[in-house]
């Protein structure tokens, strides 16, 4: 059977995350439906790279469906879909990929980021964090420098999580200042779930300065969640690039 990646975007306000719920919205729900009506058939199985929680967005996300026979145009399939999906989803581009090729597992990178407004504004809302104070970016960025590398972030996790290993190699983890607030951005190579909001929140509390920069070291030292900052809220958070072979 033929395989297809497509790379979607969307608005995660409406949702409960990516993964399809039984008595819940979700994206993978919208769009296995919409694949159903253009494929035809009575099943269709769209598997994703991974989850994102309810409120999450993505502006690049990746998933990968097979079909019983080739696409013969996949511009046109890409604006069927695009016709059939709600609002808050858009279909980017669709493409073949090798019989093994799985947008899940064959990832090698992913990047998230971080958005905060500093002023209220109804296009942001929903999509941006809004904190009003002044934060010390530096100290922020610094202090995300201990992040990087191959080293246990449990510290970071949703307590109850299941994870098989906390293990992560976080590649890159860096704040600036954007004309309407800050921007923060991470790559590694897994996450645990909740992870990037906990460390955004524990930036936070640094850049107000309750904390120093050096104290993020104490946290990854702890394994302790109760270490870390309370959990920025999810509106502010995007999955922005996957990177495959």
């Amino acid at each position: 059977m033929p395989r297809y990646f497509m790379e979607l975007a969307y608005d995660g306000t409406p949702y409960r995350g990516w993964q399809r719920q039984l008595a819940a919205p979700s994206v993978q729900e919208e769009v296995e439906k919409a694949l159903r009506l253009k494929l035809h058939t009575q099943r269709a199985t769209a598997l994703g790279c991974g989850r994102t929680d309810t409120g999450v967005h993505a502006s690049s996300y990746f998933l990968h469906f097979d079909t019983a026979a080739p696409l013969p145009d996949l511009d046109g399939f890409t604006n069927s879909m695009n016709g059939l999906l709600p609002p808050a989803i858009a279909a980017k581009r669709t493409f073949p990929v090798a019989d093994d090729a799985h947008s899940r597992f064959s990832a090698r990178e992913r990047e998230y980021t971080y958005l905060i407004h500093r002023k209220k504004d109804p296009f942001l809302h929903d999509r941006s964090y809004l904190l009003r104070i002044e934060l010390d970016h530096a100290a922020m960025d610094s202090a995300c420098q201990t992040l990087i590398g191959k080293q246990d972030f449990g510290c970071f996790q949703r307590t109850g999580s299941d994870n098989r290993t906390s293990i992560c190699d976080v590649r890159q983890a860096n704040w600036v200042a954007t004309d309407i607030g800050y921007r923060f951005t991470i790559t590694a190579d897994r996450y645990l779930r909740n992870m990037v909001r906990a460390i955004v929140g524990t930036c936070i509390r640094i850049g107000r300065g309750q904390w120093t920069p050096n104290y993020m070291s104490e946290v990854l030292a702890s394994h302790d969640r109760g270490m870390a900052g309370k959990s920025a809220p999810a509106c502010g958070l995007y999955l922005s690039r996957i990177s495959y072979p």
